[in-house]
């Protein structure tokens, strides 16, 4: 099995269209993409305290992935996350606090070998403040709004309309964090529930947005949404061990619709961000973060794993923070921010020559079910 991109030498620019063609045993299947390229954010306005909180996080990043990476707290893992292909011919290709990436010799995807039990994943996300603070700042809480989750809503709809002719009636997005995407889509007039799993993120979501999340699990809460147009993972397959089980559940719901389409948010390994993990990988802090993201997908292993669950990709989405993450990790080995902290416009417009390039840490990709 294989998967091929076929578009024209000469594309340039933010939009294009191409096709991904998957190939197996001599036969082929062609999928016609709507491809985006590149969404200006300025993240230094996101974040505050740069440096003292840079420095913060990598000490407790290096020390809890490495205590939680000990052998007593994992397990191996058998068999590839998205083609279920055997992990004993594996390559290896980093390791980074105790974990190993390794890349499916059959859909190239990149997942830990060894990662922690069930056990030690869902003690993380339910008691760990720290990550969940990452998302739950009250003072950034509008600016992120604003600057990420209605241009996801923008997005989704613009895609959902040229599939489907008409608006989406019903969202759900599931790992809501501190719902933001949530609240995005009701200020837009559209019906949206969340489901999120994290207590403090519940919380947050209650006293900033004045939004209930349901705190279910999604496989086990998905029997209610049943007939939703959409479903919406934004950054959460990487997390889980068993993304083919979230997006069966997905394909369930929308596929009552009769109108219906699954989005997902993934990082990527062929990426800037990937690349200079691999050469620094004693700070990393996101993106290759072990216990974050126990995998992270290729095209190839995106498009695969929609194929998989009768989802047919129809739209992609790249962005990134690459350059951001670039200059940290040069700060970083040199004890001097300044080239991150004083660079906000030419980081800008600098990432989105490398979205235009395909070479961002971040894609989101649409499909419906076939």
């Amino acid at each position: 099995m294989k998967w091929d991109r076929e578009l024209p030498m000469s594309t340039f620019g933010k939009e294009s269209r191409e096709n991904w063609i998957r190939t197996e045993n001599n036969k082929k299947i062609k999928y016609e993409v709507d491809v985006k390229l590149g969404k200006k954010t300025d993240l230094l306005k996101l974040k505050s305290n740069i440096v003292s909180s840079l420095k913060e996080k990598q000490k407790y990043y290096k020390e809890s992935r490495e205590k939680i990476y000990l052998e007593s707290n994992t397990q191996p893992v058998t068999k590839c996350p998205v083609c279920e292909h055997s992990s004993e011919n594996s390559e290896k290709k980093i390791n980074i606090y105790g974990a190993n990436y390794s890349s499916c010799n059959n859909c190239t995807h990149i997942y830990v070998n060894y990662r922690p039990t069930k056990s030690a994943i869902d003690g993380f996300y339910l008691n760990d403040v720290t990550y969940a603070a990452t998302y739950t700042d009250k003072k950034s809480a509008e600016a992120r709004l604003n600057a990420i989750a209605i241009p996801w809503v923008k997005w989704t709809v613009a895609c959902y309309q040229k599939a489907h002719n008409r608006k989406p009636l019903k969202i759900l997005d599931v790992g809501s964090g501190a719902g933001h995407f949530v609240a995005a889509c009701r200020r837009s007039g559209i019906h949206c529930d969340g489901i999120e799993l994290s207590e403090s993120s519940r919380m947050f979501s209650k006293e900033i947005w004045d939004i209930e999340l349901d705190g279910r699990d999604f496989n086990k809460a998905a029997k209610d949404y049943l007939g939703y147009d959409i479903v919406t993972f934004w950054g959460l397959l990487e997390h889980t061990p068993n993304p083919s089980t979230i997006l069966k559940s997905a394909y369930k719901i929308v596929s009552k619709s009769g109108f219906g389409m699954v989005i997902s948010k993934v990082p990527r390994w062929d990426s800037l961000s990937a690349a200079i993990q691999r050469v620094k990988s004693d700070t990393v802090i996101r993106h290759l973060d072990p216990m974050g993201h126990i995998m992270c997908f290729t095209d190839a292993s995106t498009a695969e794993i929609y194929h998989k669950n009768n989802l047919a990709p129809t739209s992609a989405w790249y962005y990134g923070m690459d350059v951001y993450e670039t200059l940290m990790q040069v700060g970083n080995k040199i004890d001097q921010y300044d080239v991150l902290t004083q660079t906000g416009s030419i980081q800008t417009d600098l990432q989105q020559f490398i979205d235009e390039s395909r070479f961002s840490d971040g894609l989101t990709l649409a499909g419906i079910p076939f």
